[in-house]
């Protein structure tokens, strides 16, 4: 694909830049804040304001404070921003993941529009069904540490791969350099990154280079469906190869495995008659259920 240009554009319009600030100010807890009620107050000036900024490549981040916080049993360093500066990284991200979007496999998910763990289950679920003696075991794994040790020299690489604006690639430069070493793991931006990262020099080199057909990837975690584990060992040592020229690991767990044991993946267990749901992820999405107010979100959550 050629690269693309006048993306600055498309991320000032006013309809993009309105939709940044709704986004980040939904919720009741957001308008109540100080910094909430402050932006409500000025909602226009605040816009254009951010809209000049990122016009003419200015807007740089204001800092950011950080906040530890726990995901099954690991424990994660949050980079948050202030609201104003949300509002404009929502902007500029909401139209590049666009762009992103149709450069990436069927089969990857994770901050990805329409693309959630539902719908990489179902992915799966139809190939085990469609091609059973293609599909007879799995090899799972997972990327060591991967937003703490993405080289931001390779994100930068991949980004000019795909954009040719200049403002545009100063102003990505400048999330992805946010900190000393990796991506911000809170950062809206990181998650973009992260995908074109691996998409760029793993899903595309599986896919395209070596065919495989039943590959299957949710931010840092994989899958992949063979007829053999002689023919998944193979691929294996295909994608550590390819983490080791970006500088990344893949952790001592993986493993080769009939699919007949069930496959622990998206935080289901999927057998190719039945599919069912890990119960700590039924506890998360109860207690997420139970905090939200609003029925708009409530009916996004269960769809």
């Amino acid at each position: 694909m050629r690269r693309e240009g006048y993306i600055i554009e498309e991320i000032i319009e006013y309809s993009n830049m309105s939709e940044a600030f709704d986004s980040v100010l939904r919720g009741t807890g957001r308008k109540r804040s100080r910094q909430g009620r402050f932006l409500l107050a000025h909602r226009e000036k605040i816009i254009a304001e951010l809209t000049a900024s990122i016009a003419d490549g200015s807007f740089r981040l204001g800092g950011y404070h950080e906040r530890e916080i726990e995901e099954y049993g690991k424990k994660r360093i949050l980079q948050i921003l202030s609201m104003k500066d949300r509002i404009a990284v929502f902007a500029i991200m909401n139209v590049v993941d666009r762009h992103l979007q149709k450069r990436y496999i069927r089969t990857t998910g994770a901050s990805i529009k329409r693309r959630g763990t539902h719908d990489l289950m179902n992915c799966i679920r139809t190939d085990l069904q469609k091609d059973p003696e293609g599909t007879l075991y799995a090899y799972k794994f997972d990327i060591r540490r991967f937003y703490d040790n993405a080289r931001q020299d390779f994100v930068m690489w991949c980004f000019r791969r795909v954009f040719k604006d200049e403002r545009l690639l100063v102003l990505l430069e400048r999330f992805v350099k946010l900190l000393p070493e990796g991506i911000s793991f809170g950062l809206r931006s990181s998650q973009g990154a992260g995908n074109l990262l691996l998409s760029v020099f793993l899903d595309h080199y599986l896919k395209d280079k070596y065919g495989v057909r039943y590959y299957y990837r949710y931010c840092d975690d994989g899958l992949v469906l063979g007829k053999t584990k002689a023919e998944l060992w193979k691929i294996r040592d295909v994608i550590h190869r390819q983490m080791g020229k970006i500088d990344l690991e893949i952790k001592p767990n993986e493993r080769v495995f009939p699919v007949e044991e069930g496959i622990d993946f998206l935080g289901y267990v999927i057998r190719p008659d039945y599919v069912r749901l890990r119960k700590r992820i039924k506890q998360k999405f109860a207690r997420k259920m139970h905090e939200v107010k609003s029925r708009k979100r409530r009916r996004e959550l269960i769809a």
